[in-house]
């Protein structure tokens, strides 16, 4: 999704497609012939443009996501920490050959479920709750009944998506107010 990272401030729709030249030929010329999905050259230019500032803000990005994810793992009030940067994570040597960093989002499960869940997203004042992560500042979602609502609860216990989990895509604020953001509503719980 282009319209994630690649924008950067989710002011535009866009989506790359990466594959091999015979499967772009044979496959997906034929759909764009026949339907037009084209993006406008306006919102190609915003892509563009942001991809001038991509690796200064994916590092910054990631380097407070790393941040808040070392001070999570040490709460109480956090049953699962999932974060790629950090040690504890089932994959972390493939991520250390295959990343430069741990990833901008980091998901957490809070402890007492979705009513927890809920209390701590209400007490957030900086991080904001949306579903399209991947912006420039800090925004925060509930897989189970947003992202994931529609997959059901079995398929949601299959892949680890319970009720207290949340997944926080990590902005450009300072570090420092993200943490004290999570904090206080850590404390609301």
């Amino acid at each position: 999704s282009a319209t994630k990272h690649i924008d950067g401030q989710g002011r535009c729709l866009g989506g790359v497609i990466l594959s091999d030249e015979e499967w772009i030929n044979d496959e997906v010329m034929p759909f764009v012939k026949h339907t037009g999905p084209h993006m406008s050259p306006f919102s190609a230019w915003v892509l563009l443009k942001g991809l001038e500032t991509l690796p200064l803000r994916v590092a910054r990005q990631t380097e407070s996501a790393g941040q808040i994810a070392d001070f999570l793992a040490g709460q109480s009030k956090v049953k699962r920490l999932i974060y790629p940067g950090r040690d504890d994570h089932p994959q972390a040597d493939a991520v250390k050959r295959q990343m430069q960093g741990g990833s901008t989002m980091v998901a957490l499960e809070i402890e007492g479920g979705k009513e927890a869940a809920f209390r701590f997203l209400d007490a957030l004042e900086l991080i904001k709750i949306s579903n399209n992560l991947g912006d420039a500042k800090s925004l925060i979602c509930h897989p189970a009944t947003t992202t994931h609502q529609s997959i059901g609860e079995e398929a949601r216990e299959e892949l680890g998506i319970t009720d207290g989990i949340l997944r926080l895509s990590v902005g450009l604020e300072d570090p420092q107010d993200l943490l004290e953001d999570i904090e206080k509503a850590l404390a609301a719980l």
